[in-house]
């Protein structure tokens, strides 16, 4: 019998729930730290290959891992995060979508990634970082939440030293990160030898301010920026979602046959 029929999954104060991706489900804290639409966007956006090995670097509860797996039904994946309940939802989300074969959950600080994983080790990296400094923002009062979103365990420059120490030769990192650190992020990953060559703004509706970019770097890679088409989560701002959108959405329910998915 599966994990789904022999026992609940959930904790006291979590939630079960669904990721809109052909069945997938999350295990979430009530209070805590939950999935947004970045992990849809930062999963959609990698394109990992069949032999490629993966690393979602701060994978939270589980959620790109999870959609990754499912896209890509080829790929192997680790999860590495620090926070210890939220390694343990992921680790429990793992076995609940069935994917125990295909994800292996760590729970480990990346700031001492050389005593966690062998260096040059990974062709793929994801990572979404906080996106604000200690000096910016309001504060949640959710443990769990501030160390998502601002730079309370991790800085930026951190996380992209740990992406270089595993990745291997041409390895590629795909990251999302906020629009108004464009300008921090690019400069980081040069700085480190890891050279960004595509680039996605994302807007919440035509003429609003860019919110998000989805980034693709390459280890040691050539000079060379593609910008690509922005971007719209919706048509209007109270409108429905855009085609652009929709088309994420679809993606992400359909394996990637060139990825060796069925």
């Amino acid at each position: 019998m599966s994990p789904r029929e022999t026992e609940s999954p959930l904790r006291m104060g979590e939630s079960l729930d669904n990721l809109g991706i052909s069945g997938l489900k999350v295990i979430q804290s009530l209070t805590g730290f939950r999935y947004s639409m970045d992990a849809l966007l930062l999963a959609q956006w990698a394109a990992p290959q069949s032999t490629d090995r993966v690393l979602d670097l701060g994978c939270g509860n589980g959620a790109i891992a999870f959609l990754l797996a499912h896209r890509h039904p080829h790929i192997r994946i680790i999860g590495l995060e620090v926070q210890p309940a939220l390694a343990d939802r992921a680790w429990r989300g793992t076995r609940f979508n069935g994917l125990q074969s295909r994800i292996e959950i760590m729970e480990g600080d990346l700031r001492q990634i050389r005593g966690l994983l062998p260096a040059s080790s990974f062709d793929m990296v994801l990572c979404n970082p906080p996106y604000r400094e200690l000096s910016r923002g309001r504060l949640s009062p959710a443990l769990e939440i501030q160390q998502a979103k601002h730079e309370l365990t991790v800085t930026l420059q951190e996380a992209i030293a740990a992406i270089r120490y595993v990745l291997a030769p041409k390895g590629r990192a795909h990251l999302i990160y906020h629009a108004s650190r464009l300008t921090d992020v690019l400069s980081g990953l040069r700085a480190d030898r890891l050279e960004p060559k595509m680039l996605r703004l994302v807007h919440s509706y035509p003429g609003a301010e860019a919110e998000l970019c989805l980034i693709e770097a390459r280890r040691d890679g050539r000079p060379g920026l593609q910008i690509l088409a922005p971007l719209f989560v919706y048509q209007t701002r109270s409108g429905p979602l855009s085609p652009g959108m929709e088309a994420i959405y679809h993606s992400l329910a359909t394996s990637d046959v060139r990825s060796g998915g069925a």
